[in-house]
């Protein structure tokens, strides 16, 4: 089942409903149950995609607020400066590249985030961010598989996020056992 003209009236319903909900609704918690329930559908079509589909290249992107921020090496550029010191999610990621085999991207903005998928148009990507991020980044790549995560908000936005690894590992797993 590929995507269709059906899906992408969805999609604009719930985005539409997002930036709504961000203009006028005053509780987090109804406002974070649009986005929720946006990424949900996504990420099950996109996975129902898989069955169809041939997924050879795969992209994970993160966002730059995933590195520690007082590190001295910057990955933005290339992620292969991380040391694997351990003080952020970075090195599993490095980790995730050679046993998974699967380019890993840092993305200092959406704009930069498209640029790379317009660039390398991989078939499946698995996307990283905050939901205001993640719900814009998914609406704008309608056409392409790109499972969304949230990431997770420490102390402060854009600073030393956190994420659920085993949930990036999860779907790894699913695109290279699914036939």
């Amino acid at each position: 089942m590929t995507k269709t003209f059906f899906h992408k009236i969805i999609y604009s319903g719930y985005y539409i409903s997002y930036l709504l909900s961000e203009r006028f609704i005053h509780d987090q918690k109804k406002k974070n149950n649009i986005a929720v329930n946006f990424v949900k559908y996504n990420n099950k079509l996109v996975l129902k995609n898989l069955k169809k589909e041939n997924v050879k290249n795969i992209s994970i992107l993160l966002p730059h607020c995933i590195q520690n921020y007082d590190c001295k090496y910057k990955i933005t550029s290339n992620i292969e400066n991380c040391i694997r010191c351990k003080k952020c999610k970075i090195y599993k990621f490095l980790e995730f590249k050679e046993k998974y085999d699967v380019d890993v991207k840092i993305a200092t903005g959406g704009t930069l985030a498209r640029l790379y998928l317009r660039e390398k148009r991989p078939d499946f990507i698995i996307a990283v961010a905050c939901k205001r991020d993640l719900i814009s980044g998914i609406y704008d790549a309608f056409s392409q598989n790109v499972y969304g995560i949230f990431n997770k908000i420490v102390d402060s936005p854009c600073i030393n996020t956190d994420l659920n690894l085993d949930e990036v590992e999860e779907v790894l797993k699913k695109l290279y056992c699914e036939e």
